[in-house]
């Protein structure tokens, strides 16, 4: 029986289709986050709660009062979190669709 062909396949789908190497790559890499981003705010008019991602990609979940990133909530509105730290305030929009 003759050795099998060598491909430049990295995994094997559940179909057992071959997935590229590049793609595998790619997909289990960990990413360089810069900033930390709003990427979710719901909830009541009075109760909002925000989703934030933090440096590391770590998704946080968010109410005004709670301490976050060396500071503490302040505000939570429609379309934004502010963020109160070390004497100054921070203003984070959630991306607009």
């Amino acid at each position: 029986m003759a050795a099998p062909e060598s491909t430049d396949m990295a995994t094997t789908t559940e179909e057992n289709l071959p997935t590229p190497e590049n793609v595998a790559k790619i997909a289990t890499e960990t990413a360089n986050l810069k900033s930390i981003a709003v990427i979710g705010i719901f909830g009541s008019a009075t109760n909002l709660t925000a989703l934030i991602r933090e440096h590391n990609g770590d998704i946080a979940r968010v109410t005004v009062g709670d301490s976050f990133n060396g500071g503490v909530v302040r505000a939570i509105d429609e379309d934004s979190v502010v963020l109160s730290r070390r004497g100054k305030t921070k203003v984070m929009k959630l991306p607009r669709a």
